[in-house]
């Protein structure tokens, strides 16, 4: 049966994966059981290619207990788990939590004994169409990007189960808001918690968007697209707030939004619960992690490279190894980092006392117009690093020249579009002056732009500062990723 389902098909032959898909489900349905289907034969054709003409009761779904099976949490972490919203303030956990969505996945229920903290995967259970009554905002729902449209209100099928088994406009993604409340006098670390189910942006070709607030946040986004949650499973990811989005929080509610607007693949997902934890205290559940970080061309060890995991860095030495300690379970992602190559994230799976490993090749930073494309038709905007000014000031130099030529390029092979040119600063000195200066930048790409024949009307410049980081400002090759020119396509 896999190797039917893989067959390769042409993304016109609707009939023809129509019918896998019915053999799958049958053959899903006699084996009584419900694990998601990932087809790759999905993610070669057109999501337009693929109409449901079935209805969300075909699927093999199960709604949510009303009831779902809450154990009693482990000696150490507090009660509360059948509540859709916490905040706890001088908990055992840390100075603030805030949680908003019960911790009962998606409303089935823990096996006994279970905790999702350890790091372990959920068992694979039915796929979700119903939301459990009284749940959180956002929480126990199938979700499909806004990216994917509908035909006479039903969602797509691309043969993947939860973007299968409700219409639009139930499973359009909703933000899950999180009352924050007041802050500690003093913030040392923010770290989200999010137990995620069934994200497959991997071999789906999806690509996610992690906002807070309407500002999108990069190093969640960066881990989410790594993702390939089948099963369905759902699993625990910790994620670290960088500083200069803090000031996101004194609002009050944050709204957290997960959503994939640009590809159009119809990659199903859910959220379970999401948790704020602010001044964390020391994990209960945690990992060790050995790292090893290589020039991918040569082969050859990267020393001082920056890795990261939830927090915990370390910097490799000379033989580009380096050890992290003390990581959180779960779906760790760790990032590593160099001047001069593209960073890179990898997850791995891995419950409370395991010991891991993450091997790096990083690729040399690199810009030619099919890469920007590339990454503009994925993500609807691209960073450049070839960029370049004189120190403190908005004059390019003239090794910025080649960068500012393929940004003309791929500009005008878009002729009605309008773009958004955008200066970011790592956060050496002021953030006024910072702001200014970056403004500046951006100001200076345009006049170029517009001088070899971009339409100005087409074009908009803005700074930002040091206000959204990529990466770390307190490393070396953090601050480097963080000095950037952005270009957006905004059509």
């Amino acid at each position: 049966m896999r190797e039917i389902w893989n067959a390769k098909l042409p993304a016109s032959n609707v009939r023809a994966r129509w019918i896998l898909a019915s053999i799958f489900v049958a053959s899903i349905a006699l084996a009584g059981c419900a694990k998601s289907a990932q087809s790759t034969a999905a993610s070669s054709a057109s999501p337009t290619a693929i109409v449901a003409q079935a209805s969300p009761a075909e699927s093999p779904s199960e709604s949510p207990s009303p009831q779902p099976t809450i154990p009693t949490p482990p000696p150490g972490l507090p009660s509360g788990w059948e509540k859709q919203y916490e905040r706890t303030a001088n908990g055992p956990e840390a100075e603030l939590l805030v949680r908003t969505g019960a911790i009962d996945n998606l409303g089935f229920g823990w096996p006994a004994h279970f905790t999702p903290f350890s790091g372990e995967s959920t068992p694979s259970h039915p796929w979700i169409c119903t939301s459990r009554p009284g749940s959180a905002p956002g929480t126990d729902r199938s979700e499909l990007g806004t990216g994917v449209p509908a035909n006479d209100g039903v969602a797509l099928h691309p043969l993947e189960g939860y973007s299968g088994c409700s219409r639009r406009p139930d499973n359009l993604p909703q933000a899950i808001p999180l009352t924050i409340g007041s802050l500690p006098p003093k913030i040392r670390r923010v770290f989200f918690q999010l137990f995620l189910d069934d994200f497959q942006p991997v071999p789906m070709h999806s690509h996610f968007q992690v906002s807070l607030n309407g500002t999108r946040i990069p190093n969640f986004e960066d881990t989410v697209n790594q993702l390939d949650q089948t099963g369905p499973i759902g699993k625990l990811l910790t994620l670290e707030l960088l500083p200069e989005y803090w000031p996101i929080l004194k609002s009050g509610t944050v709204n957290l939004l997960i959503d994939d607007p640009t590809t159009g693949m119809a990659d199903g997902y859910a959220a379970n619960f999401v948790r704020v934890l602010v001044n964390p205290k020391p994990w209960r559940y945690a990992v060790n992690i050995s790292c090893n970080v290589i020039d991918a061309a040569t082969q050859k060890p990267i020393a001082k490279a920056d890795v990261s995991a939830a927090g915990v860095t370390a910097m490799t030495a000379g033989n580009g190894n380096c050890t992290l300690r003390n990581v959180p379970a779960g779906l760790v992602s760790v990032n590593a980092g160099a001047v001069g190559y593209d960073s890179a994230v990898q997850l791995l799976d891995l419950p409370a006392g395991q010991h891991g490993m993450a091997n790096f090749q990083l690729k040399r930073h690199k810009e030619t117009v099919a890469d920007l494309k590339r990454q503009i038709a994925q993500s609807g905007t691209v960073a450049i690093y070839g960029i370049h000014f004189d120190t403190a000031s908005a004059k390019l130099r003239p090794d910025s020249l080649a960068s500012l030529d393929e940004i003309l390029q791929v500009i005008k092979s878009e002729p009605s579009s309008h773009w958004i040119i955008a200066g970011h600063t790592d956060n050496q000195g002021g953030a006024a002056y910072n702001l200014g200066l970056s403004l500046a930048r951006a100001r200076s790409v345009v006049a170029w732009l517009t001088k070899h024949g971009a339409a100005a009307d087409r074009l908009t410049a803005k700074g930002y500062g040091l206000t959204r980081p990529v990466a770390d400002n307190s490393t070396d090759a953090g601050r480097a990723l963080n000095r950037r020119v952005e270009v957006s396509l905004q059509k």
